[in-house]
């Protein structure tokens, strides 16, 4: 009997327990946090987003160049290309007063990074006709000028871009690269000049051969990324020569290094966007549905907070969080940003990173589980309604921007009734 009574006991508790409605911190456990408003929070701080073109920015001696083309349907056609001096392997070297040019390779280590579908196309290589000092800062927009022989042994040849695959040399695999065959007559020049004063030195050398630009034509080939400062980033001048009677063959390296000028170009034509928000981009109001990101400077997306000042009203009040969560539309085709960065824009115009970004996690990493970035702007908001900042528009940017041209479609503040589906700003405050 004493049995029955506690078993019948514990049944009414573990049901009282069952039909107990939620609370918020329950609740929590059920659905991502954000999701779950409590009392002391508010997502519907008004967003007006607007896509702007992204200013040029600097292209110069960064860890990689980018080459190549893609079109996507919704930005249109982005082309990169760059230029790159290049340097002696030693001072002073020794060549045959005689000698036959076999061939003449370029090649560029590939650093695992391409974007877009990667197909057939046509490069072009052209010498630099002034110089590229590594002292001088180029950015995105530069087009360095050049002679108009194209270098290219074979003008007619394709090329595709292959960063995964090893190449068989001899006896050894190489280490995934481009090689493009150039036209004998240059190994000839650089190795022959009528002045040898030109092989004493790298300055002597640079002022004599400037360097190659390298240009990718409008076919889909996809756009990858060049490690030109690998030990296979070189132009490599194959040769023969009478060796006491005896035609012996070698070869001459003219590497790419850390001291070399080199820089990319990127060009993004939106004439061909299917979106008309992004035709003639300039400083566009969004239809609050979509908005969009690019690398390569591309596009950014600006956020207006027009009521944020509202929060002002109870005097004394504390922002405990502010985060921007950021939904983005996932494509199995075009891998969306891995980072995104937000600035503020200061009484001067200028872009100024938020006080967030040096104290604490600001965050903006992707999560592809869940599609969405979110970023901690904390410290901004509170400056804001305490009047420490104006309330200025803020600038979402992704990251690694001058070697990357990854494209995002962000959801906008207005892209669907569900809330967690869209852009917003969710502040826990205490008073």
């Amino acid at each position: 009997m004493r049995n029955s009574l506690f078993l019948l006991c514990a049944l009414v508790i573990v049901c009282l327990s069952a039909c107990k409605k939620p609370s918020d911190l329950e609740a929590g456990d059920l659905l991502p946090q954000e999701d779950v408003l409590l009392a002391n929070q508010t997502d519907t701080t008004s967003i007006v987003s607007y896509i702007v073109r992204e200013d040029t920015l600097s292209t110069d001696e960064l860890s990689v160049c980018l080459l190549g083309s893609y079109t996507d349907l919704t930005f249109g056609r982005t082309l990169a290309s760059f230029a790159t001096q290049f340097v002696l392997s030693g001072a002073n070297p020794s060549f045959p007063a005689t000698f036959e040019v076999d061939s003449v390779v370029f090649s560029a280590a590939y650093s695992g990074y391409s974007y877009g579908s990667l197909g057939e196309g046509y490069l072009s290589v052209n010498e630099l006709s002034v110089d590229l000092p590594k002292s001088s800062n180029f950015n995105s927009s530069y087009n360095a000028p050049v002679l108009n022989e194209n270098l290219l042994a074979n003008p007619n040849q394709t090329f595709q871009f292959k960063p995964k695959t090893y190449l068989s040399g001899a006896g050894d695999s190489l280490s995934p690269q481009l090689r493009i065959p150039l036209k004998n007559s240059l190994g000839t020049r650089l190795m022959q000049p009528a002045d040898p004063s030109v092989l004493q030195s790298d300055e002597n050398f640079q002022a004599y051969f400037k360097g190659l630009k390298i240009e990718s034509g409008s076919s889909a080939m996809g756009v990858v990324a060049l490690d030109l400062t690998n030990i296979n980033s070189k132009i490599t001048v194959y040769y023969r020569y009478d060796n006491g009677g005896l035609a012996d063959t070698t070869f001459y390296e003219f590497p790419v290094t850390s001291d070399c000028g080199r820089y990319s170009r990127l060009q993004h034509f939106y004439s061909y966007a299917t979106q008309p928000e992004l035709q003639g981009l300039v400083d566009t109001l969004a239809n609050q549905s979509q908005l969009y990101l690019q690398a390569g400077s591309g596009i950014k997306t600006k956020l207006v907070l027009p009521h944020l000042l509202n929060l002002q009203l109870n005097e004394g009040r504390i922002v405990n969080k502010a985060e921007l969560i950021v939904p983005y539309e996932p494509d199995t085709r075009y891998s969306p940003a891995s980072q995104i960065f937000i600035f503020y824009q200061n009484s001067e115009g200028t872009l100024v990173a938020l006080p967030d970004q040096f104290i604490g996690n600001i965050g903006g990493g992707v999560e592809e589980s869940n599609h969405r970035y979110r970023l901690n702007i904390t410290q901004y908001v509170q400056k804001v309604i305490s009047g420490e900042l104006e309330n200025k528009p803020l600038y979402i940017v992704t990251g690694a921007a001058g070697v990357t041209v990854n494209r995002t479609i962000l959801h906008g503040p207005n892209y669907s009734a569900v809330a967690s589906e869209n852009t917003r700003l969710i502040i826990t405050y205490s008073n």
